[in-house]
């Protein structure tokens, strides 16, 4: 029997563990339909329930040579002004979660080496729904094995070994009513090569206004003697609600013999293709 929620909050394991946790459609560095921490890969790396859509499925693969246990569970996570995800301790005002809006089965898989395994999503919407986004972080993480472990004595005390357990968080988002969203860029900046960072970046802000999160590619083109180059990319980025902005930095590299000063660069945000490739954003300077 599906049971709708649990308590999902990470435990330290009795401070035995270290948690390695991989957040996936955040940003990612290139495009690609799954993601992988540890012996572990996910597929999709982003699930949305929206329209007639009320079902979804997850794909579970161990790609190790051992047979590892999985515990999925449902965490709510927002992101900061940098794009990074952090679990929520205590939701605020405009952050809504979809964790009471679907069910999931199994809680649990064991699989052999090579083996897969399906998470079934069902989709339950209250009649009372709101208009709006909403969203949680499906979790799959390594149970770890303590066959043969034991407490070290170094002769000054106990010393605890410390196992790394890797996990990843895929995006569940239900959509529900009227949602939209639009997208602009400002604060386009460069950033020069320095001794901590050997190659210059363009720092920007991609802003968001409406009730709907944005999930796109970045591209920056430089023009330079009548030519133009690709010279950074970022595929599969979102601003996620209710964020009004984020701050991005991307990496430029130029190829060799080409000037980056007194030349024009532009940043485009785009949605992905798989959902029309629609210009969102974009921004232009003529750099230093």
């Amino acid at each position: 029997m599906l049971r709708n929620r649990e308590n999902v909050r990470p435990r330290l394991l009795q401070g035995m563990f270290t948690v390695a946790l991989a957040v996936m459609a955040a940003c990612a560095s290139q495009p690609v339909k799954a993601q992988g921490a540890g012996d572990l890969v996910v597929s999709p790396t982003r699930v949305v329930l929206e329209g007639r859509t009320r079902s979804a499925q997850l794909g579970l693969v161990n790609k190790g040579s051992t047979t590892a246990t999985y515990r999925i569970t449902v965490v709510n996570m927002y992101m900061d002004e940098n794009g990074a995800m952090k679990e929520v301790a205590k939701p605020v005002d405009g952050q809504q979660f979809a964790d009471d809006l679907f069910r999931y089965s199994p809680r649990q898989v064991t699989l052999e080496p090579g083996a897969s395994q399906a998470i079934r999503l069902l989709l339950r919407k209250p009649k009372d729904l709101a208009d709006g986004e909403y969203r949680s972080h499906m979790m799959m993480r390594a149970v770890p094995d303590l066959s043969g472990q034991s407490v070290e004595n170094t002769g000054a005390g106990a010393a605890v070994r410390l196992i790394p357990v890797f996990g990843i968080a895929v995006p569940i988002i239900v959509r529900h009513g009227k949602v939209e969203y639009a997208m602009s860029l400002s604060d386009l900046a460069f950033v020069p090569a320095s001794e901590q960072e050997p190659l210059p970046k363009v720092r920007f802000k991609l802003n968001r206004t409406g009730n709907r999160s944005s999930y796109g590619d970045l591209t920056a083109t430089l023009s330079a003697g009548g030519k133009d180059y690709v010279v950074s990319q970022i595929f599969r980025l979102a601003v996620y609600t209710p964020n009004d902005s984020r701050t991005v930095e991307m990496t430029l590299r130029v190829p060799d013999g080409v000037k980056l000063s007194g030349n024009s660069l532009k940043v485009e945000y785009k949605e992905i293709a798989d959902e029309g490739g629609k210009l969102l954003a974009e921004g232009a300077t003529v750099l230093p």
